[in-house]
């Protein structure tokens, strides 16, 4: 890489933005210091982008339900943090779905758990119609942008009231890599766990290009989340 930053006969494009996201800088520095730094302010004003935090999954997905009828391409979708297990074409007998992303009396199962028709196979899972009553993974969706992307929290990403800091917690989480270790060149041992799940927390919290909306598991980030968000002005 230092070479080609030195040959004057190499283009050389620098990215400063992520220009998937429809967001002021307000909004991408309140995103960044979330996903990276796990310090949560005030939600910035941004007429152009629709942050929300909502107290139940119930309220975020009726309203990513009502978005999604809203806009002509309809790619308004509910995605979660890994912390509820899934199975590939595992389901009991009586044909009840056991892999749902569940919070108190929500319950919603995870994708590709619904019947898809057989013309909108070849489509990518936000695509497909019946995949709004479903719930998509960072699997699911990396590399695929949303209008306005549900965010479930799950209790892998929690927070420290004392430190006023997110953090996670690999013992919540379902991603088995995540509670693996590897060996360090001093052949000590790390787990992976942040790395993992702070790719995943960017991954979800960086699909809506028009919106997100949040609903955090834990009571104390989404009681925190709900109180950055009263200190906005109301949007106009």
């Amino acid at each position: 890489m230092e070479r080609y930053l030195k040959d004057p006969s190499n283009d050389l494009i620098r990215l400063q933005n992520q220009l998937r996201i429809n967001a002021n800088d307000d909004t991408l520095t309140w995103l960044r210091n979330f996903i990276d730094n796990g310090d949560i302010g005030p939600i910035p004003e941004d007429e152009d982008y629709d942050l929300q935090i909502f107290d139940t999954p119930d309220k975020l997905y009726h309203k990513i339900r009502e978005r999604s009828e809203q806009t002509e391409s309809g790619l308004s979708r509910v995605i979660a943090t890994y912390d509820w297990p899934w199975k590939e074409n595992k389901k009991p007998d009586n044909g009840d779905f056991t892999w749902n992303v569940t919070v108190g009396n929500f319950s919603m199962p995870w994708n590709y758990s619904l019947p898809c028709a057989p013309e909108d196979k070849d489509s990518s899972w936000a695509e497909q119609p019946q995949t709004i009553d479903e719930i998509g993974s960072t699997f699911t969706i990396q590399g695929f942008d949303l209008n306005i992307a549900g965010v479930i929290i799950g209790r892998s990403v929690k927070w420290d009231e004392t430190k006023q800091k997110v953090y996670f917690d690999r013992e919540e989480s379902c991603n088995k890599g995540a509670k693996n270790r590897r060996t360090l060149s001093d052949n000590t041992k790390a787990y992976l766990s942040d790395e993992l799940l702070h790719n995943e927390l960017n991954v979800l919290l960086t699909r809506g290009v028009n919106g997100l909306y949040i609903f955090a598991v834990d009571k104390p980030l989404r009681q925190h989340l709900l109180a950055m968000s009263r200190q906005t002005s109301p949007k106009l």
